[in-house]
């Protein structure tokens, strides 16, 4: 009696929290910016199937436009970890509700934002017979790519991203956790340049993880290997084809030297989910919580958590300078960055050698790289826009004015994967200029189209724009009012329509800088880094008077260069930096 009532407890406190649902629906955000690789489309209109009866199931087939359904905790109660779900349903349908919304729930209700995928079903027709559809894996990989891209706008920790599968979404789950070296398409967009791995895997009674052919072994799209992420096994005795394959794979873990936990329960059959009952294998989401938790994916940073890499100092690579300016990172790591008055760019290069790029160079201020590997340039002589080519170093004049009025003089940029980019224009009068007063009515910022036309972003209101920044995917934009003495975040749009402006910290900043877990490097009194919620990680001190700019380089994208005063200087990081700086 005791037994069945503490099961009966168990079961209770896990649902409940999953009745208390909130009025307002759960944003759903689209996986694909465009059709899905490989999709044509020929398979009808997506239809669900409410459940009938005590064991019915609510289903949903006929995806083809793949989406995210997001439950985020409040942000008191969040951890910043994120868990991808994959529901079950055969690659044929998803069990939508046990295995899907319900899930998300529970993961809401313990801190961790919920991602529900819906990925492509049925099966193609034409797809090869005895694999697993492949459309399904290139939803997966790009769910987990595009969870981290929204690591800012989301609070989470980018490094703390996994996923959890039930039945055929089991196999998936194993599939992307076994595959995270072989993206299954090609990159799309800057989200894709982030890691497809998961951190961790949740299996529930995977199916399809053995070899078809030979039972002994498991399926050849799941390699276990020394990188596969820990992983977490919940399945019933009585479901022999999960039992067999977990078993298998577990082993597999266990050679590879891969941490790994495993629940089998006495009975419970397959496809139990999320469902209350009054059996043991109803307890398994409060057993996934604390492996999450003695594993550390619950584990939100501790206060004064810091990026910098432990024992890291700050070293001078480099000095006699009038002042350095605009540091930004090529695709291998080499690191460009000005000096402003002696009218000079300069590349320190990953092997450890400075050399002069480009002399006279419009005296440039702010740099960036764009994805085709051209350098542009805040040409600040004549106030102008330019992009150069880093092989023949021709530069080509790309904004000269704005309504037939100059510029103030372009400051900073940031340049998104598809060829736009938004930049600052405050006024700062230099003796060089032949100039007169400003003529542009704001000292804001400006967006220039992929196929060249300019406009001014509705910014909001700003007394001098300067350091200027965005997340990977291209989504987030955040300008430091350096006149203000603040920095804003907004929601930036692909026609440069700018939404949702917040405060995002109280320091305004000369140049900035965004690293793989969202955090945002302001300059200025040396560099100080606020996290996704605009919370004070890290204070770097500079000796110099003032810190004009920053950005990541070297090899493996993890020393931060910055560029202060006279010298050029660097830090070693625990974190790695963007492509887009």
């Amino acid at each position: 009696m005791f037994r069945t009532r503490l099961l009966s407890a168990l079961a209770i406190a896990l649902v409940v929290p999953l009745l208390a649902r909130s009025a307002e629906l759960p944003p759903v955000v689209t996986v694909w910016p465009q059709t899905a690789p490989g999709e044509k489309g020929d398979i009808g209109e997506e239809k669900a199937t409410p459940a009938k009866g005590r064991d019915a199931i609510t289903s949903v087939t006929n995806v083809s436009k793949p989406t995210l359904t997001i439950y985020r905790p409040t942000k008191e109660k969040s951890t910043g970890a994120a868990v991808v779900v994959a529901p079950g349903g055969g690659y044929n349908v998803l069990a939508w509700e046990h295995e899907g919304t319900m899930v998300g729930e529970w993961l809401q209700s313990i801190g961790v934002t919920g991602v529900v995928l819906k990925y492509r079903v049925p099966r193609r027709p034409g797809a090869a017979k005895g694999a697993p559809p492949l459309g399904a894996l290139q939803d997966a990989q790009r769910a987990l790519s595009l969870t981290r891209s929204k690591a800012s706008e989301w609070n989470i920790d980018p490094q703390r991203v996994g996923m959890l599968g039930f039945s055929a979404g089991g196999h998936l789950t194993s599939w992307a956790a076994t595959n995270g070296d072989r993206r299954s398409y090609e990159p799309v967009d800057g989200a894709d340049k982030l890691s497809c791995r998961p951190d961790f895997a949740v299996l529930i009674y995977p199916g399809g993880v053995v070899d078809r052919e030979n039972k002994e072994q498991l399926a050849p799209e799941i390699r276990v290997s020394k990188d596969t992420p820990p992983c977490f096994f919940a399945l019933a005795y009585n479901d022999n084809g999960p039992l067999d394959g977990s078993l298998k794979m577990i082993a597999a873990l266990k050679k590879a030297g891969v941490p790994a936990e495993l629940h089998v329960y006495s009975a419970g059959g397959h496809g139990f989910g999320m469902r209350a009952a009054e059996k043991p294998h109803a307890t398994w989401p409060a057993r996934c919580a604390e492996w999450m938790r003695a594993e550390g994916f619950l584990t939100a940073k501790a206060e004064g958590d810091s990026p910098v890499a432990a024992g890291a100092k700050v070293e001078k690579l480099a000095g006699g300078f009038k002042f350095t300016e605009g540091p930004a990172p090529d695709a291998d790591g080499n690191v460009y960055f000005t000096d402003q008055p002696n009218d000079r760019i300069l590349k320190w290069s990953t092997d450890g050698k400075l050399s002069t790029f480009m002399e006279p160079c419009g005296r440039s201020n702010g740099l960036a790289f764009d994805k085709a590997g051209a350098l542009w340039a805040c040409a600040d002589e004549k106030n102008e826009l330019w992009k150069i080519d880093v092989k023949t170093k021709e530069k080509t004049v790309v904004v000269k004015e704005f309504g037939g009025k100059l510029l103030n003089g372009p400051n900073d940029i940031w340049v998104r994967d598809d060829g736009s980019a938004f930049f600052t224009d405050p006024y700062y009068k230099r003796g060089y200029w032949k100039r007169g007063p400003a003529e542009q009515p704001t000292q804001g910022v400006f967006f220039l189209s992929a196929d060249g036309k300019l406009s001014r972003a509705d910014a909001g209101e700003l007394k001098q724009a300067n350091g200027i920044i965005g997340t990977p995917d291209g989504s987030t934009l955040y300008v430091a009012d350096i006149g203000g003495n603040k920095t804003y975040r907004y929601d930036a749009a692909k026609d440069g329509g700018l939404k949702n402006r917040a405060v995002f910290c109280e320091q305004g900043s000369d140049g900035m800088t965004i690293d793989e877990r969202g955090n945002v490097y302001l300059t200025g009194r040396g560099v100080t880094v606020y996290d996704t919620t605009g919370k004070k990680v890290a204070q770097i001190d500079i000796p110099e008077q003032w810190t004009a700019n920053v950005c990541f380089g070297g090899k493996d994208m993890k020393t931060l260069f910055i560029t202060a005063g006279t010298g050029l200087y660097s830090l070693k990081m625990n974190v790695k930096g963007t492509a887009r700086q």
